[in-house]
């Protein structure tokens, strides 16, 4: 029904309600001598305050205050209308048709107001994310077959709702009027802020650690720009070494080296030599010639070992010797 046309009916249906039980109303004011406009007023009186305060209860149903004490004095207002039409159908002897006829129209119209105002109350409860307890509908067969089972499930689950807000059906649909933005903060808010911190830099990986930082304050996640960095850079960091192809050291420098001296020192370091290996690499490197004392310096500085003159002396002539008959001498000599 059209909003227009509901309005129209639902003030036809009143002003005939109102008509009805006032003539009782003033029939009975009349019965006691009251003057006309005091009869008058007696009908607008009861179901007059009766009809506003179920108005009120629908205000502050909508605005989020207790309509108990609205309610409670429009029911108190129909009840005391109620029985004044009941005590006017005892005076025409109309017993209980004419108790009916005369007090249903009032019953009718507060029910009617309470029906209408629902649907205005339940909208602005859901703006206020507020669900109020709904019975299940199990249908009549359920309640025939299992009345008690059923009255056990309904009293549980509104001790649920009571104990645990709405039901997971009522908070699914809250959800979704949620928009994407509030649904993840809640959801990166009660993530580990590390994990939180990677997904955003998989999903922008080109942003610097500021950058981070700031989006992910705006979904709830408050870090700093330091954090971020220390989660994201937290491995040691890898060391590369980049190797030239020429020898940049000086041509009169000593050489500490052979030919391949351009080569970068393995990491690991060169394996251990023994004196005599020391002392002869010495001597291939020095060459032309040298002295005994530069062997020994240059095997103490390079290869960490002490050796004395007289042993490096030894160790060349005993080499000296074994290359001679097969081998060209070892070109230069020492002193």
């Amino acid at each position: 029904m059209k909003p227009n046309a509901w309005r129209f009916a639902l003030t036809v249906v009143s002003l005939a309600a109102l008509a009805t039980t006032g003539w009782s109303l003033y029939a009975v004011a009349r019965h006691y001598d009251a003057p006309e406009i005091i009869a008058v007023a007696v009908f607008l009186v009861f179901d007059g305050i009766a009809y506003a305060c179920l108005h009120l209860a629908s205000e502050a149903s909508a605005a989020g205050r207790s309509a108990f004490g609205a309610r409670l004095t429009a029911v108190g207002m129909a009840g005391v209308s109620v029985y004044l039409n009941r005590f006017h159908a005892e005076l025409i002897e109309g017993g209980t048709p004419a108790f009916l006829l005369f007090a249903i129209p009032t019953v009718g119209l507060l029910l009617l107001s309470e029906l209408s105002w629902a649907g205005p109350r339940a909208e602005a409860r859901a703006a206020r994310t507020e669900q109020p307890y709904r019975l299940p509908a199990y249908g009549g067969w359920a309640w025939a077959l299992a009345p008690r089972l059923a009255g056990r499930t309904v009293k549980a689950r509104a001790i649920h709702h009571i104990e645990h807000g709405p039901t997971a059906q009522q908070a699914i649909g809250q959800a979704v009027k949620r928009t994407a933005t509030e649904v993840l903060r809640d959801r990166l808010g009660a993530m580990d802020p590390a994990d939180a911190i990677r997904i955003a830099r998989d999903a922008h990986p080109d942003a610097d650690p500021a950058e981070l930082a700031s989006m992910l304050v705006t979904y709830g996640v408050t870090v700093s720009p330091v954090q971020v960095a220390l989660v994201l850079h937290g491995r040691p960091p890898e060391i590369t070494v980049d190797r030239d192809d020429t020898d940049d050291a000086p041509r009169d420098a000593p050489r500490d080296a052979p030919d391949d001296a351009g080569d970068a020192p393995q990491v690991n370091g060169p394996p251990a030599l023994t004196k005599a290996q020391a002392i002869l690499q010495a001597a291939a490197v020095l060459g032309g010639d040298f002295k005994a004392a530069d062997v020994v310096d240059r095997v103490k500085r390079i290869n960490r070992i002490t050796v004395k003159p007289d042993y490096v002396r030894t160790v060349l002539s005993r080499e000296k010797k074994d290359r001679s008959p097969g081998g060209s001498p070892m070109e230069g000599g020492f002193l």
